[in-house]
């Protein structure tokens, strides 16, 4: 069985390497010399991506499509081998460098035109990326100076030495933090992979190698996940599902000197690694299970998957932006609501269908605040038209605004233009059995009222008490719900009873029973 798991692995692994060559496609973006992990980007604002280049910021604000310098060039820099975003204070941000005699940590406020010497103390790293950033603290940056694990609190302003001369680390590459843990790890060059559960004040090693560990990823969304790439000592990619603890080699990668690795942050079945000089990446949906190999040119240090439609990397020539068939946004041509008999149907057609997971259905009074009422799944990954049409029984009368919250694969979407439509005024009173019933603790009331109505709704028990007061007051023509939490009253049966006066004098009270069952 083991033999035969193998087979089918290499069969994937060969058959999809060869698709992918007509479907993905690296395009060299910036030119540069990349040296560890010179690139970052704005969480809350992807469009804006940084990259480092010998002395040289580069900034791009289109998604790393065109970029332009940004700043002076940072003092006494040879190579960026680290760039850390303020995401909450645009142009504030941390660069590592690599100098002479002692590699250093800048920190910029104005994108750049001026910089603070934070760190001036030793050599950082080998080829790796020397600092990072624990991403459920933002403010919180680790660095590794010689054999010194140091923390910063204040984003990079000022430094903490936590651990002193520990273990056999030589030269460290890559730091990365577990989010909502105490969990680091470290790679190191030629001795394998160390780990602290403890916010870096003791270390265990966990794998060891007589190569490089150049980078490690840790998964964001899938807890306990992380991979590490081996450079030399028999090469390969590793995998973890329990923090680090254990490794496991994938076969696919073996006896091939590996780089980067990088998971997407929002999804952590979306995986990119690299090799150092063999001109190719590969690119997972399933978290490693199977892979896409894609042609790259130059060397490979770091890869950046931002989500399932941008990814870049930074290669020895320069930073570089991946391209596919696949990353056509979706495309709606027309988006139109009707009131049709006791019924709003809403129409929409798109043009693509690559990248789309599907919309939400969205209702509004106001055309300002809006309610999810609905999920339409999305119709497939083709180029062709598609048509929608969305069915709502349960509206109220008078004009009512709906709009369209279109989701992609990688959980980012875009609002249609709202559209308006009157609903038609019911021609009777009526009142809906509760839905769900019987129900716990939650629960849904639906009425309906032919003219302008003074309405109160009670709800009683068995003993004909009165328990609470669930509407009393002056209500517009239409159909309307209402929904009633149910948490603080015990298990049992309870009556609720509408009474309606008309403006046109006339009258309605009815009665329904409802079960709280907990």
């Amino acid at each position: 069985m083991k033999y035969l798991f193998s087979v089918v692995f290499a069969v994937l692994f060969f058959t999809a390497s060869i698709f992918s060559q007509q479907l993905y496609w690296w395009e060299l973006k910036q030119s540069g010399s990349s040296l560890g992990g010179p690139v970052d980007y704005m969480q809350f604002n992807s469009d804006v991506v940084y990259y480092g280049s010998n002395a040289t910021i580069y900034k791009s604000t289109d998604r790393g499509e065109t970029f332009s310098v940004t700043g002076t060039n940072v003092p006494g820099a040879t190579e960026i081998k680290a760039i850390i975003l303020d995401d909450y204070t645009p142009g504030t941000f941390l660069v590592a460098i690599e100098s002479s005699p002692n590699d250093k940590i800048y920190k910029t406020t104005n994108d750049g035109a001026t910089w603070i010497l934070t760190n001036d103390e030793g050599q950082m790293s080998f080829f790796g990326i020397p600092m990072t950033q624990d991403p459920s603290h933002p403010d919180t940056i680790y660095t590794m100076i010689n054999a010194n694990f140091k923390r910063s609190t204040d984003f990079g302003s000022t430094w903490t030495t936590i651990a002193s001369n520990f273990g056999p680390i030589s030269a460290p590459c890559d730091i990365e933090v577990f989010p909502d843990t105490s969990i680091i790890l470290i790679g190191d060059n030629g001795t394998g992979i160390f780990k602290s559960t403890d916010y870096g004040l003791t270390w265990s090693q966990t794998f060891v190698t007589s190569g490089e560990i150049p980078t490690v990823s840790v998964s964001f969304t899938n807890p306990g996940v992380a991979f590490a790439t081996k450079w030399s000592g028999g090469g390969g990619l590793l995998k973890s599902t329990d923090y680090g603890e254990t490794w496991t080699a994938l076969s696919g990668f073996n006896g091939t000197n590996m780089w980067g690795v990088h998971i997407q942050p929002t999804d952590g079945n979306l995986v990119m690694t690299g090799c150092y000089s063999c001109g190719s990446t590969w690119r997972s949906k399933d978290e490693g299970a199977t892979w896409l190999q894609i042609s790259i040119p130059s060397t490979d240090y770091q890869l950046v998957v931002v989500d399932s439609i941008t990814q870049f990397a930074a290669q020895g020539n320069g930073f570089y932006k991946l391209n596919s068939d696949f990353f056509i946004p979706v495309e709606l041509t027309s988006f139109t609501a009707e009131a049709n008999s006791n019924k709003i149907i809403l129409h929409w057609t798109t043009a693509s269908e690559l990248n789309n997971s599907g919309f939400e259905v969205e209702r509004s009074e106001d055309n300002q605040s809006f309610e999810k009422i609905g999920f339409v799944p999305g119709l497939g990954t083709t180029t062709e038209a598609k048509n929608y049409t969305y069915e709502i029984v349960d509206f109220t009368s008078g004009t009512q605004y709906y709009r369209l919250k279109q989701i992609d694969f990688d959980g980012t979407y875009e609002y249609t233009n709202s559209v308006e439509v009157t609903g038609i005024t019911p021609s009777e009173f009526s009142l809906s059995q509760n839905y769900p019933n019987p129900f716990n603790p939650s629960t849904s009331i639906k009425f309906s009222l032919p003219v302008a109505s003074t309405v109160r709704m009670s709800l009683y028990n068995l003993l004909g008490q009165e328990v609470t007061q669930l509407i009393n007051k002056e209500m517009e023509a239409g159909v309307h719900t209402v929904n009633f939490n149910a948490s603080g009253l015990p298990s049992g049966t309870y009556f609720y009873v509408l009474s309606a006066n008309g403006i046109d004098g006339k009258t309605y009270n009815e009665t329904k029973k409802m079960l709280l069952m907990k």
